[in-house]
């Protein structure tokens, strides 16, 4: 597979939009409609933090707003978790599961909007992650609510990271005054340089 086709990050083969498997989900199968067209870059920054901070291994870990599933994917591969992907659309999980098979691994997947996962859906998770999934303000109270029922679900530990973007620091505004949410800034270089926050509620 040569190089200008794929990044590697991360122990990561990451397919770039040029890359025949890509184009082939492309050209076959319906276009992903909320925004899961590509890997956005705050997963990056998720993955940063983990590296500081690993879950155990064999760890439960809740992917929420997957698009692509990089960052469930990598979990899976470098701390052999149990993961589930949770997206709004479908159409993204074509693109989560090439993934996955070029990187060796097999993840869950479950379509649901983030007010429809419910306490008993996340009973058991020792981790919710997600990244870019913020960036609307009629986002704010569906996420809000969600975190709400990861806690009382007993998740012990929830991040959510974002560029930076308005609706996100609403959101961390509301987890800091609940739940003495952290909000930490953080900067990788690869795949390139990104920059943003990371809203951290431990239980």
């Amino acid at each position: 597979m040569p190089s200008q086709d794929y990044h590697y990050v991360n122990d990561l083969i990451i397919l770039k939009k040029k890359h025949h498997l890509i184009k082939h989900i492309d050209d076959s199968l319906p276009t992903p409609e909320i925004h899961g067209t590509k890997v956005w870059g705050s997963s990056f920054l998720i993955m940063d933090y983990l590296e500081e901070h690993p879950p155990a291994t064999f760890s439960e870990i809740l992917e929420v707003g997957c698009g692509w599933g990089l960052l469930g994917i990598h979990c899976a591969k470098t701390y052999e978790a149990d993961v589930t992907a949770v997206d709004a659309d479908p159409h993204v999980f074509p693109y989560l599961d090439a993934h996955s098979v070029i990187n060796d691994v097999e993840l869950d997947t479950l379509t649901a909007r983030y007010e429809d996962l419910k306490i008993k859906d996340m009973k058991g998770y020792d981790m919710v992650l997600g990244g870019d999934i913020c960036f609307w303000d009629d986002l704010v109270e569906p996420l809000f609510s969600m975190v709400k029922k990861a806690v009382k679900a007993k998740v012990g530990t929830i991040i959510i990271a974002d560029p930076g973007r308005s609706p996100f620091l609403k959101l961390a505004k509301l987890c800091q005054k609940e739940f003495n949410a952290e909000l930490l800034e953080r900067t990788v270089r690869k795949p390139r340089k990104i920059e943003g926050n990371l809203l951290v509620i431990k239980a």
